[in-house]
């Protein structure tokens, strides 16, 4: 189910024009509710540039060695929901990434209680399912890039531990042997071969570790500093966790060639952090959560210098809670887990073209209305604007034409004749309202086109409240 801004008029349905750039707080979202195969519960995983996610689903009429339900890996696209199956003699599987060729990762398990029982790291292509590595050996594939190499580790029978691997067509590296700690895991890889993953000695916590040509320590230097690192990009950009002075783990943040990670801090009323995936743009996703036993989780970003609950930028009257954010594309869509009702759901947040603020109305008894929009600048192509922060339930107008006077009763500027009036529409209970129209052909080329909203009023000047402010679009 897709929660879009509410339409209070549609005149002629518009694509967007504005390519995605990089993200934004004023950045806009759809919330895309990935359903389940049959079962009660989703969560997502992995998410390509085409907007296929994967993860996992439980299904109808399986019971796992646990006593919950099975678990089942799945792949969406476009709102439909594929059952990826298992190995045979297996019971459920796990879909971790999948990149922008279709290929999914991830593993086929048995007998899983309580981080026990076999795990098979297998690959999903138009063939089907297909074992990585010899089924007598317990391996977990947890990445793959866009040239086909799969990340993750396995356990290596001769040295005792597990071990960092690549499968690179078909062929198991046994990557974490060059590296100095007794037991290593990879758990992202960049498209450029990077590895970020951790790595441990007995009785000791976790060091973050990459791989570039060489291993390098970049975190848990501390004697009790647990650190771990869950993706890398091409730049060299890690993100993970990290425990810092505080004592607690937080999301933690590496510029490419640092040594020392950034504390991205915490959302109120949480006391744990991590972040699971940077895309190539630096966009960190992950969690915040707290340590009381409460099961408070918010899904986070990192945009490289503040950290926002993600929960914040929800359509209005989304009825979910944003739990945790694996993943995060090049178009700045979001996959993850919401909580619904008590219960996991999988979700994406498709990322809408950037809006561009047009300005503010003079603060009313009906709120200060902004004016936002986004499409082509060309008037004979598709624009879409949105009112926020007026009135809840308000009637107004949105109005559009070539001039404007000044008018300081009605926010500095007027529209003295407008072209095209959209009367009468609404906002919805949030004080929101969103309109998508095409310009007729027969506007001049180079014509400036000016929009304004009017929030009625009847108590104000001329009826109408202050005004939404006015922009200039040009050809």
């Amino acid at each position: 189910m897709i929660h879009r801004l509410p339409l209070s008029m549609l005149l002629v349905p518009t694509v967007a024009l504005f390519s995605f750039q990089a993200w934004s707080s004023d950045l806009v979202y759809d919330y895309v509710d990935i359903g389940t195969l049959s079962g009660g519960e989703s969560v997502a995983y992995g998410l390509n540039d085409q907007g296929q996610v994967v993860g996992w689903s439980t299904i109808e009429n399986c019971i796992a060695a646990s006593g919950a339900p099975c678990r089942r890996a799945y792949v969406w696209q476009d709102g439909v929901l594929t059952d990826l199956g298992v190995l045979p003699g297996d019971e459920e599987s796990f879909a971790r990434a999948i990149n922008d060729s279709g290929l999914i990762v991830g593993t086929s398990e048995a007998n899983i209680v309580f981080g026990s029982g076999t795990f098979h790291a297998v690959e999903w292509d138009a063939n089907g399912i297909a074992p990585l590595t010899d089924l007598s050996v317990t391996s977990i594939a947890h990445d793959v890039n866009e040239s086909g190499q799969v990340a993750g580790f396995y356990f290596d029978p001769g040295a005792g531990w597990d071990r960092a691997a690549v499968w690179d067509q078909g062929t198991l590296i046994n990557i974490g042997a060059t590296e100095p700690h007794q037991a290593n895991r990879a758990q992202g890889l960049s498209n450029d071969g990077k590895l970020a993953g951790f790595a441990w000695n007995l009785f000791s916590p976790n060091d973050s570790v990459v791989y570039d040509a060489g291993w390098n320590q970049i975190g848990g230097f501390g004697q009790f500093q647990n650190s771990e690192a869950s993706d890398v990009n091409d730049a060299g950009v890690v993100v993970g966790l990290q425990a810092f002075p505080s004592g607690n783990w937080h999301g933690a943040y590496w510029a490419a060639g640092a040594k020392g990670a950034t504390d991205v801090g915490l959302l109120p009323g949480t006391q744990l952090g991590e972040l699971y995936d940077v895309n190539e743009a630096g966009i960190a996703v992950g969690r915040c959560y707290a340590d009381d036993g409460s099961g408070t989780s918010r899904a986070v970003l990192f945009d490289g210098t503040t950290l926002y609950d993600l929960n914040d930028f929800l359509p209005a009257g989304a009825p979910v809670t944003l739990y945790e954010a694996r993943e995060i594309n090049e178009a700045g869509d979001i996959a993850g887990t919401a909580v619904i009702g008590g219960q996991f759901r999988a979700f994406m947040l498709r990322a809408l073209p950037e809006w561009k603020a047009l300005g503010s109305g003079i603060a009313g008894n009906l709120g200060t209305p902004e004016l936002r929009g986004f499409g082509s600048l060309e008037p004979s192509t598709g624009v879409e604007l949105r009112v926020t922060n007026a009135a809840p339930s308000a009637p107004f107008y949105m109005v559009a034409g070539f001039t404007t006077v000044d008018a300081p009763l009605l926010g500095g500027v007027l529209i003295p004749t407008p072209d095209q009036v959209f009367n009468v529409m609404q906002t919805d209970a949030a004080g929101e309202a969103t309109l998508a129209f095409d310009w007729p052909a027969s506007i001049p080329p180079g014509s400036s086109t000016f929009w304004q909203a009017w929030v009625v009023d009847p108590t104000g000047p001329l009826g109408v409240t202050a005004t939404a402010g006015v922009t200039a679009f040009a050809q």
